[in-house]
This record gives C-alpha cells, sequence and structure tokens, in this order.
C-alpha cells in the first residue's frame, strides 16, 4: 500500500463549508493536509505545485472550485502525466448545470450525467470489484434514511476505465476513473464531525458521507493515516449462570461450535450469582477453555441499577461486584475480567466515574450513550474512536446484536473490535445462526482473532507513522499492551485523552516509573520496544474515598433472590412456551420491574 504525506486542497480565494470539512476530517484522521488558494481570474499552473516534494501528495478540489478554473483540469492532468501527483479527488459533484463539463474534461467524457435521487430512502451498497479500496465494505449494502440528499452519476456505456467504489440504488455516487490521473468524484455532502449524535441511529445516518472519505484516506495515506491493530471479535451472553445448560444456551455444544468456527465468547455473569457457584461446575467450563471467558453484569441486576446518579451509591455497587467476582474467583478458580456490562443497557454518567474509581478496565455496553446525556454531548468524531472517552476518560466500548453485518464490517474498518451481544433465547435452534454469523464476520475479514476481552481492549488503538519514523498510538484503558510487530526497534509516541490531569498518580511501563505529561487533554509519554517486544502501560490514579463495599441488608437480598429466581423460570421455563412468556413479560412491564418500564 502507498503512502503519501499531505493532503493538497486547490479552493478558491475563500474557502466553502465543505473545504474546511474535507480539511477537518484529513487532519482529524491524522493525515498532513495543506491549503493551495487559487486567485480570482488567474489561470492554474502545474508549477504551483513545485513547492511540494513529487509523489508525496495527492490533490483535492471542490467540483465548483473546478469548474469556475477550467484549467486546472489540464494542468492535473499534465502533472499526473509526469508522475508529480498520485490522485486527485474532486467532491461535492451535485449540480449538473455547473460541475458537469468540467468532470467531463478530466475524465474524457466518462460521467455523461450527474442526478438527484427523491426523498425516499435510498439503497447503498459497494461492488466487489473495488474490493481492493473498499475492504470490509465489499460486497455489502446497507439501507438510508428517508430524506437524505444524495446525487448520483451516470456513466457513459462501455466505460472500462470507471470504478465504481460506492452506489445509491445502484448508481453512482463515489468512482475512481483510471487514466492518466487517478480521479476520485464524490457526490455525497461531507461530513461534520462536530454534528451531534442521536441517540437511536448514532453513526449510521452519517454512513454514506463518512464511508467514501474514509476508504479515500486509507487507501492515499495508508500507515500514515489513524489506523487500527489487527481485527478482533467477541462474542458476550448476557445473565448465564455457570451452568453447562441455562435456557436455550448449552455451553457443551457452543464450546463445540465455537471450535469448529475458531470463535470465542463470555459470559456476562452477574455477580450477585457468585454463592451459587461450585468449583465442580465451573472447573471444566471456564479453567479448562480458554475460549470461555467471564466478566462483570452488574452488581445485583436490579432494574436500572447503574442508571441513578447518587455516586456513592454506584461507587458501592461497583465494588461490591468486584468484590463478589473475587470471592468466587478464590473459592472455585474462575478468573474473571474487570470488564463492566450494564443490565439493561442503562446508565449514568456517574456510574463512569464509579467504574474508574473503583478500578474497572472499561465498560462494554450495547448503547455509549449515558441515559442522562445531554444533547451535543457526542459527537460524529466521538463515535469514530475504538471506545468513547467522553465521560471522566474511562472507555465505553460498543458491542451490537448480530443483525447487521455492515455494522460490525464499519467497526472493522474503523479498527474497532467487533463486540456481538445476545442472550439464551439466540440459540433456541442451535449454534447455527451463531456458526452462520462467524462465517459472515470472516468474510469481512479472513484474519479475524477471538482473544478475551482484556487482551483485546488492552490492545484496542489506533496509530499512525510518523515522517520521522516512529509510531504515535491513541490507546484507550489504563492497561495498554504496546506490541512491536516491526522487524527493528521502533520509537512509540503514546497518548491517552485524560481531561483531569490532577486524577493520575503515575505511570508505569513494565512495572518501572516512566516520566509523562499533557498536552491539550492527553497524557503523553515516549517509550521504545525492541523487535517482537510487549511493554505494558499502566496508568494509576491518585487513591480516592471509596465506601464500604458491603452488602444492603437482608430485606433487599430477599428481593434480589425473588428476582433472579422468577428471570431464571422465565429463561429455562416459561421461554419454552410462547404464550406463557408474552403473559408474563407482560406482567412484568405492568409492575414496572424491568429496564422498559
Amino acid at each position: 500500500m502507498r503512502s503519501l504525506n499531505d493532503l493538497i486542497l486547490l479552493s478558491g480565494p475563500e474557502s466553502t463549508t465543505e473545504d474546511r470539512r474535507l480539511l477537518a476530517f484529513a487532519s482529524w484522521m491524522g493525515v498532513s493536509t495543506k491549503s493551495l488558494s487559487i486567485p480570482a481570474g488567474n489561470d492554474f499552473t502545474p508549477h504551483l505545485l513545485d513547492a511540494f516534494e513529487p509523489g508525496t501528495y495527492c490533490l483535492a478540489i471542490h467540483a465548483e472550485t473546478l469548474a469556475a478554473n477550467p484549467s486546472i483540469a489540464d494542468a492535473v492532468l499534465q502533472r499526473s502525466g509526469n508522475a508529480c501527483s498520485t490522485g486527485l479527488l474532486v467532491f461535492g459533484c451535485t449540480n449538473a448545470e455547473k460541475h458537469l463539463s468540467a468532470i467531463s474534461q478530466l475524465t474524457s467524457g466518462m460521467v455523461c450525467q450527474i442526478q438527484s435521487l427523491d426523498n425516499g430512502a435510498a439503497s447503498f451498497s459497494f461492488p466487489r470489484e473495488a474490493a481492493c479500496l473498499s475492504r470490509h465494505f465489499a460486497g455489502l449494502g446497507y439501507s438510508g434514511e428517508p430524506g437524505q440528499r444524495i446525487s448520483t452519476f451516470v456513466l457513459r456505456d462501455s466505460t472500462p476505465t470507471a470504478e465504481v467504489i460506492m452506489a445509491a440504488n445502484e448508481l453512482p455516487i463515489f468512482l475512481r476513473a483510471r487514466g492518466p490521473c487517478e480521479a476520485f468524484l464524490l457526490s455525497t455532502p461531507l461530513p461534520d464531525l462536530n454534528e451531534a449524535l442521536e441517540p437511536r441511529l448514532e453513526l449510521k445516518k452519517h454512513y454514506h458521507r463518512l464511508i467514501p472519505l474514509l476508504i479515500f484516506l486509507r487507501h492515499s495515506f495508508g500507515e500514515n493515516c489513524w489506523h487500527g491493530p489487527k481485527s478482533t471479535a467477541r462474542l458476550i451472553i448476557d445473565d448465564p449462570l455457570l451452568t453447562e445448560r441455562y435456557g436455550f444456551l448449552d455451553q457443551n455444544i457452543l464450546l463445540k461450535s465455537m471450535e469448529r468456527t475458531r470463535s470465542g465468547a463470555s459470559i456476562a455473569f452477574i455477580p450477585w450469582n457468585y454463592w451459587r457457584t461450585t468449583r465442580q461446575n465451573t472447573a471444566r467450563l471456564l479453567r479448562e477453555n480458554s475460549t470461555f471467558t467471564i466478566c462483570v453484569h452488574g452488581c445485583d441486576h436490579t432494574n436500572k441499577e447503574f442508571e441513578v446518579q447518587d455516586s456513592t451509591l454506584l461507587t458501592r455497587k461497583a465494588a461490591l461486584a468486584l468484590q463478589r467476582m473475587e470471592e468466587q474467583h478464590e473459592r472455585t478458580g474462575a478468573a474473571f475480567e474487570p470488564v463492566m456490562v450494564f443490565p439493561q443497557g442503562r446508565f449514568s454518567r456517574a456510574a463512569i466515574t464509579a467504574l474508574r474509581s473503583t478500578d474497572y478496565l472499561a465498560a462494554v455496553n450495547s448503547t455509549v450513550f449515558p441515559t442522562d446525556s445531554e444533547a451535543g454531548d457526542l459527537k460524529v468524531c466521538d463515535l469514530l474512536q475504538p471506545a468513547v472517552m467522553n465521560y471522566d476518560g474511562f472507555p465505553i466500548f460498543q458491542r451490537r446484536y448480530p443483525r447487521e453485518l455492515f455494522d460490525f464490517a464499519f467497526d472493522l474498518f474503523l479498527g474497532k473490535p467487533a463486540l456481538v451481544v445476545e442472550h439464551h433465547e439466540y440459540f433456541r435452534t442451535g449454534c447455527g445462526p451463531w456458526e452462520e454469523f462467524v462465517a459472515g464476520l470472516y468474510k469481512l475479514d479472513s484474519d479475524l482473532r477471538w482473544p478475551g476481552l482484556t487482551p483485546q481492549l488492552t490492545r484496542s488503538c489506533r496509530k499512525r507513522k510518523l515522517t520521522s519514523g516512529a509510531l504515535e498510538v491513541q490507546f484507550y484503558t489504563r492497561k495498554f499492551q504496546l506490541e512491536n510487530d516491526d522487524q527493528n526497534t521502533k520509537s512509540f509516541l503514546l497518548r491517552k485523552y485524560e481531561p483531569d490531569s490532577a486524577l493520575i498518580e503515575s505511570v508505569s511501563v513494565g512495572g518501572k516509573s516512566q516520566a509523562f505529561g499533557f498536552e491539550n487533554g492527553f497524557l503523553k509519554l515516549e517509550v521504545q520496544a525492541d523487535p517482537g517486544e510487549t511493554r505494558t502501560i499502566e496508568i494509576v490514579d491518585r487513591e480516592r474515598p471509596q465506601p464500604q463495599a458491603n452488602g444492603f441488608g437482608a430485606i433487599h437480598n430477599a428481593g434480589v433472590l425473588l428476582r433472579r429466581g422468577l428471570s431464571e423460570f422465565r429463561d429455562n421455563t416459561l421461554a419454552r412456551h410462547d404464550g406463557l412468556l408474552k403473559i408474563a413479560r407482560g406482567v412484568a412491564r405492568g409492575l414496572k420491574v424491568t429496564g422498559d418500564a
């Protein structure tokens, strides 16, 4: 893969909103950007690019600027013929009357029309023929949201130089024109990284604006822009006891299925059940099978227990959950991972602070929006990283139900772990649906790995190569495994978002104290690693006062016992009778004992 250094924007005398969005997005992706303004009324000549080293940059220009400066097309073609530029992105191709002539000149008449789709929901697709560019997305598609403004290209018949990368309703919206100049044409609006997200849609409504730019930058700049480590995945099954059979989940059958599919799973275990787990029924399932691990699922798993905003209560619950898991470990030998999965997926901002103060590694959740989040709390750029870090600098990794393979393709393309969530009901007909889904994930990435949550999350990062030859790495968990997979000793510039520097007591590398500093809200340090070496970085917080991690009394425990008994009766008995299960769920909602209330 080629790796250019600079993206040079050719702009008019005044930059447009789309120009600024392109520069902001490329910079956010770690790409060095420069802007070259073309004076009004002046012809553009190739000599304006003489200040830039040949073969180190690609160009970008808004279709409006290209149309206003017809000489640019000839100059770019001449420059490309001299091998001084390696590509051009023409974005904002929406106006047939204004833009078509300039685009046609640049692509030798390949595009014959630009047209708008109606306001209905478009169907987006990624032809397999462009797999070298679209990678995880190749051969997949998804349905857009109604009302999205979409313009498409119409190509002349028999245009072998046209390579469609992304289409809407089977018409190109992002394509590559091969020829003297490798020109990428884009008709979708560019994304605003600071646009507030809607919890219901999250990033999906922005896919058509985000994905083309991500593909273009990855293709053009390779390891010089932010990218992730090797792809990983994990299935997380909520609620089961550590028994061989729970509801429709037969763990022996699942183990054999995971062996066949080379996959792995974690049980999100309710800590309140720790006293019910025996050494006998956990020995084979957990001590002898590395494909199975357990993590923390709430504390008592009562209704909305981590949605409250009482910080003292939340810290007490978080600490008690860890204490119970430790007691289970000591008694049975069943190790656990200090990763929290919130019951019903509901949590408050104070709950995240409680997890950090009690030394959890991370949270993994089906939503990254706290229930008390405010409008604008999370923006587009926040969900483009492997973990959301907006709350106390503590990582929240998102997991998804195995429904839309495209969402997992998006995660893997961004370097996020593919975390899957399900319950015992998913295995009602056996492991067939799971094996089919795993096969789909392997089609996205044949080298997909399935480590436990701890090794997976502590290696989660995004990295880029600097011009000095060093690697810059942004990581997310306070314990991080830095791997040098190069054949040479490497220097690493490490950084982690830490909004409150006063919280940090020390940083160690391989158990030894390490100098560190802060810059623009990030903790930063420099580390060297030998070829093949893995170095452990640990950030230690200053001690905080902790409430006593004890239980909540006999009456509370009796209520939890009743709730857990009813839940298990539902999962082990009622689940096999659809009519009775429907009635039971209605009663539970009426009594307001579910997260849906």
